[in-house]
């Protein structure tokens, strides 16, 4: 845990994703168990959790629990935050919603969970080699992104799987590759026990809590063209709006390392009136942020606060 004297500097916004028991088909799985989840947000509502918008807009000096990927999870953690009276940001993928699949990266999250790294990549570079899929790695973007996971702690194949699957595979190409993997493994997870439905992302909102985009399909959005990119951001404001019935101001980038969008990405967030959006960046955010960079809110994540 951070010292009390640093926390009270500034408002710290903090970022979460699997929130759950250990489950013994997935050994590998990276998670935050249920009862340090409960031992962080308890920590923080000593100091101060934030409980409405306008703290976070006025840049009050508390804690900000933000939540990516739409995940089932995230209904016991707004509930918790609830008991609090305290507000929680949860960011949300559209793809799920509107087309009933899993998100690539989330298939991959299950392979590696299930299996490990060392197989994962064995099988992942076996079936390159038997299906003989030409051109499924960028060099250059294999290069740009070549410090990718360097944060993690994770085992060496583990990481060099995500960097292919997210970084610098063929986008067109991957999808049907995990789904191999996803049958080969025997992975059998449901589409309803993995992500929140519409009515359960409204209970959210009912409850207090900001609902924000995590684009469509959760690529790198610096991967993307522009079109491609509009696309991401409009289609997946405009899904939330609908299920919602309001609007939708905040935005968080998948992945979210500054790497992981650009000036275009920007410049699209703008036209499309998002007030704010989110980045992963280890510090603190001032005031200054909100007024000079208000689409690069920087995050911790949640794991620096395990002890």
């Amino acid at each position: 845990m951070l010292k009390k004297s640093s926390i009270k500097s500034s408002m710290k916004f903090i970022m979460y994703h699997y929130i759950r028991k250990y489950n013994s088909q997935y050994p590998y799985f990276n998670y935050l168990e249920k009862k340090t989840f409960n031992k962080q947000i308890n920590y923080f509502k000593k100091i101060g959790l934030a409980e409405n918008e306008v703290e976070i807009q006025n840049n009050k000096k508390k804690f900000i629990l933000t939540f990516d990927d739409g995940l089932k999870d995230h209904l016991y953690a707004a509930e918790a935050l609830k008991k609090k009276n305290s507000l929680g940001i949860f960011f949300i993928p559209t793809l799920p919603l509107k087309k009933g699949k899993f998100l690539d990266v989330h298939k991959s999250h299950l392979i590696l969970g299930k299996m490990g790294g060392k197989i994962s990549l064995e099988r992942l570079q076996f079936y390159l080699k038997k299906k003989s899929i030409n051109n499924f790695f960028n060099e250059k973007e294999k290069r740009k992104f070549s410090k990718q996971y360097s944060h993690q702690n994770d085992e060496s194949d583990k990481v060099i799987f995500k960097k292919i699957i997210n970084y610098y595979s063929d986008i067109s190409k991957k999808s049907k590759l995990l789904d191999t993997l996803i049958i080969d493994f025997k992975v059998k997870v449901s589409l309803q026990d993995f992500y929140m439905n519409k009515d359960e992302i409204k209970y959210l909102s009912n409850l207090g809590m900001i609902i924000g985009s995590h684009a469509v399909n959760h690529n790198v959005l610096s991967r993307l063209s522009y079109s491609e990119q509009y696309k991401e951001l409009k289609n997946s404001k405009e899904c939330l709006e609908d299920v919602l019935g309001k609007k939708c101001d905040y935005f968080c980038y998948p992945y979210g390392w500054k790497n992981s969008y650009n000036k275009e990405t920007i410049t699209i967030l703008k036209k499309l009136n998002y007030k704010n959006s989110f980045c992963v960046e280890d510090r603190d955010c001032s005031k200054k942020d909100f007024i000079l960079n208000p689409y690069q809110i920087p995050r911790y994540d949640c794991n620096q606060f395990c002890n």
